[in-house]
């Protein structure tokens, strides 16, 4: 049986603060990263997005597994760190998928996003 995923979304964030510019995660496994003529679209592409220049084509997967939400880094070249909402700072650059709750910002390089719960 497939499980629905929990309806969520990633808020774009800028200056420090919610811009009101949303991503929905509409899918169990996200790629996000940029459009690329030779790689073809992603699910996720951040193209538009302030620093987008820092980000991979492949860059990460926002998945869907278990009950919760997931982000893994997929070989990119800048890297993905998480700050849980309770912490002050980033985590080291990810190296296994990383659990995702509510609140919780994601830099993909140098560009954040923050996890948010429908």
């Amino acid at each position: 049986a497939s499980v629905t995923p929990t309806p969520a979304k990633l808020g774009v964030k800028k200056f420090g603060a919610l811009t009101g510019e949303t991503l929905p995660l509409m899918g169990t496994n996200l790629v996000v990263g940029r459009f690329d003529p030779s790689t073809g679209p992603v699910e996720l592409d951040v193209s538009s997005l302030p620093g987008a220049e820092h980000i991979s084509r492949r860059h990460a997967e926002i998945y869907f597994e278990d009950g919760v939400w997931k982000v893994r880094d997929l070989g990119s070249t800048n890297g993905v760190f998480v700050k849980k909402a309770a912490e002050a700072g980033f985590s080291p650059r990810l190296q296994t998928p990383m659990t995702l709750g509510a609140g919780d910002e994601i830099a993909f390089g140098n560009m954040v996003l923050v996890f948010l719960v429908d």
